[in-house]
């Protein structure tokens, strides 16, 4: 079965990192671009096919509606393990895992495997039931992050992050109702950050299995950032506090 990777940025992305794709389609008509000229060249290059196809056809394919002139056929997205993750990092003294509890927008997702991509992530988890798919949207959002960044699917998430404590890391789970702020929290090293959903948090066994909880001071009138917004602030304060150690 097929899937659909839409935008120039994120059909470059897959081209770049060599994942397989069935064609590419091209809009008529459309106006030259440098991108678009690296996604033929790329094209050529791997032996994928292009098709010049009528805008129509882009716009029934396309989920969001934002394809920008091209759209590619991919081959299904491949989950990493957890245990292949694991592997790699084990002996690294910084090492980051984003754990995303029962996010259901495609857009969230791909927003936060791009920030997790950016901050120097060596993954992210999510669950198999009541999460978003990686599809045409995740990938949209995440602006090819995918391509280089594991994705681990599981079947449950408390079991997974006692996992990653048995490998060494801490389990942060973000809160509004934590008491530590993020400036104040241990941050640093080998640290699991879970993240839940907009509406309802993290769930009850979730946020028991965190070893701490961490929120993010508002100064403005608007009670919460969304997910991605929160995961990039929390990532890059690990970051920060990796640069300062080094």
């Amino acid at each position: 079965m097929r899937e659909i990777v839409e935008g120039r940025n994120a059909v470059l992305e897959a081209l770049r990192a060599g994942r397989r794709i069935e064609r590419v389609l091209i809009a008529e008509g459309v106006r030259p671009d440098p991108g678009l000229d690296e996604v033929r060249t790329r094209s050529a290059e791997a032996g994928v096919p292009v098709v010049v196809v009528a805008r129509r056809i882009l716009d029934a394919g396309s989920e969001r509606g934002a394809h920008q002139g091209v759209i590619a056929e991919v081959a299904p997205f491949e989950y990493a393990s957890l245990d292949g993750v694991l592997a790699s990092t084990s002996g690294a003294s910084l090492s980051l895992i984003v754990a995303l509890d029962h996010v259901t927008d495609p857009g969230n997702l791909g927003a936060v495997i791009r920030s997790a991509e950016c901050a120097g992530a060596d993954a992210v988890i999510v669950t198999e039931r009541r999460a978003a798919p990686m599809n045409a949207a995740a990938y949209k959002a995440a602006a090819g992050a995918q391509e280089y960044l594991p994705i681990v699917r599981v079947s449950n998430l408390a079991s997974a992050l006692r996992t990653c404590k048995g490998a060494g890391y801490w389990v942060a789970g973000a809160s509004e109702i934590a008491e530590i702020a993020v400036w104040d929290a241990p941050l640093e090293g080998r640290i699991v950050l879970v993240m839940g959903s907009e509406g309802s948090g993290l769930a009850r066994l979730t946020s028991e299995t965190c070893d701490f909880l961490v929120g993010l001071p508002l100064a403005g009138r608007v009670s919460s950032l969304n997910v991605a917004q929160a995961t990039t602030a929390l990532a890059f304060e690990w970051v920060r506090r990796g640069r300062t150690r080094g």
